[in-house]
């Protein structure tokens, strides 16, 4: 479950980590309120799941009520990254003197925890990695043993933060782990995690996402259900379907359908080894039906960033005539123009194949070949 902004925060601040002063607004006059009780200069921050709101010109500085007015009008009901904005956040400005990135997430590689630490911050991971490898640090941590303050210590040493400059982030990434840990997440981000000029650590920004499967030991992830109406938008939609479906990258270009969670995975996986992007995970589940993948084309195609779609199937309970004629069927009811890859191997795989070359369409045996010709063309 990815969570906005503001419900990361109220985690953070739940495990004393400090953040500015600020409150979500769905309204003007709210956002007047808000505005006046905490006191201006404030920012605007539209609530999305997602990053990337400053490269696209969504985060605003506002210094008195009538620039709050244009800029909140401006900014209430636009569709960022293929989202709309509901809900803004409303937040008092802080005086910047340096940015700093801190992150925890699980290294499924290695089955363990990981701390990144940088001293350069405010930029994409990947940006800091390729321009200040040597201002970043990871820290690996042994699950049993939990995250340990003199491993935090060294670690900042190793990147130069040393004595009272390193005491002073300690108890920060102390409790980033507190969290992390106690509210069972898979990525917890601060980025820009700030020194103020007046000497303070704030985390200006909160990427959260947390692990679904712990919903039933955390109550913060059904009461947050419960404020969005009870859903995650089309995720939880498509779970009632039956569809495993989550968005992995917001800006993604393929879309991805399999059948069984572990092929669907190893599908994003080598999309994205060579060199595409896949935008999400859509797991349709052993012996799906023609409905089912009808269900599941139409949970795809609400992701308005994609420019092609892969299907691999590889039929064992699933049968592959089922899968064809659900594709067919789907590309005649909703209209479907995007390129559209299959892969399909296994139980009654020729007859499927038939009835996707009666459609048009080509249908691969092997997965790699399927990729490749969709990340290449």
């Amino acid at each position: 479950m990815f969570l906005f902004e503001y419900e990361g925060k109220m985690l953070f601040q739940k495990a004393g980590i400090p953040t500015p002063k600020g409150k979500v607004a769905d309204s003007l006059d709210e956002a007047l309120k808000i505005a006046e009780e905490i006191g201006y200069p404030v920012v605007l921050k539209p609530q999305i799941t997602g990053g990337r709101r400053g490269k696209a010109g969504a985060i605003r500085f506002v210094d008195n009520p009538d620039e709050l007015k244009k800029n909140f009008s401006e900014l209430i009901n636009m569709r960022l990254h293929g989202k709309k904005v509901e809900k803004i956040l409303i937040e008092k400005k802080v005086n910047i003197k340096h940015e700093y990135y801190l992150s925890f997430l699980i290294d499924f590689s290695t089955a363990k925890p990981i701390m990144i630490f940088s001293s350069e911050g405010g930029i994409e991971i990947e940006e800091i990695a390729a321009k200040y490898p040597q201002k970043m640090v990871k820290v690996y941590i042994d699950p049993e043993e939990g995250l340990q303050p003199y491993k935090v210590y060294e670690a900042l040493n190793s990147i130069g933060i040393v004595g009272s400059n390193a005491a002073k982030f300690v108890p920060v990434i102390m409790r980033l782990w507190d969290a992390f840990s106690r509210y069972d997440l898979i990525l917890a981000e601060i980025n820009p995690l700030v020194e103020t000029a007046e000497g303070d650590i704030l985390a200006l920004d909160a990427r959260v996402i947390a692990d679904d499967n712990a919903e039933f030991r955390q109550e913060y992830i059904r009461e947050f259900k419960a404020q969005r109406g009870g859903i995650e938008s089309v995720e939880y939609k498509a779970k009632e379907k039956g569809i495993s479906f989550v968005i992995v990258d917001e800006e993604g270009e393929i879309g991805v359908i399999g059948n069984g969670a572990g092929l669907t995975m190893a599908t994003v996986d080598v999309l994205k080894l060579l060199g595409g992007r896949p935008a999400n995970f859509l797991d349709i589940g052993g012996g799906a039906r023609a409905d089912r993948v009808i269900a599941a084309m139409q949970t795809l195609l609400t992701v308005k960033t994609l420019k092609r779609i892969f299907i691999n199937i590889f039929g064992g309970i699933t049968r592959c005539d089922e899968v064809a004629k659900g594709i067919v069927e789907a590309i005649r009811k909703l209209d479907i123009k995007l390129p559209l890859i299959v892969r399909l191997t296994g139980t009654l795989e020729e007859e499927g194949k038939k009835i996707l070359e009666s459609a048009g369409i080509r249908a691969y045996t092997k997965m790699l070949e399927g990729a490749e010709k969709t990340v290449r063309g």
